[in-house]
């Protein structure tokens, strides 16, 4: 497999994240980065956030200085898993 292969792998996967891959996050305490908060214009891309849940419509709720706010699972571009 070449490089550009895997390259265009890796970005297939980052883009098609499941409920199951935040379910994953969550319970690991680990963030997502996203370009759009729902009724958050001040969200930085390059900031993680931190999920608290998410529903059945791939709706992911985060929490932002103690508030929460929502999430398209269709709009997050990563996930960092905590170990």
């Amino acid at each position: 497999m070449g490089l550009n292969h895997l390259m265009l792998f890796e970005d297939f996967k980052q883009k098609n994240i499941t409920i199951d891959d935040i379910i994953k996050c969550i319970d690991s305490g680990g963030l997502i980065y996203t370009d759009i908060v729902k009724e958050y214009p001040k969200n930085d891309p390059e900031e993680g956030l931190n999920p608290v849940s998410v529903d059945d419509d791939g709706l992911v709720t985060v929490d932002i200085d103690g508030q929460t706010y929502e999430v398209d699972l269709e709009d997050i571009n990563k996930i960092d898993y905590k170990k």
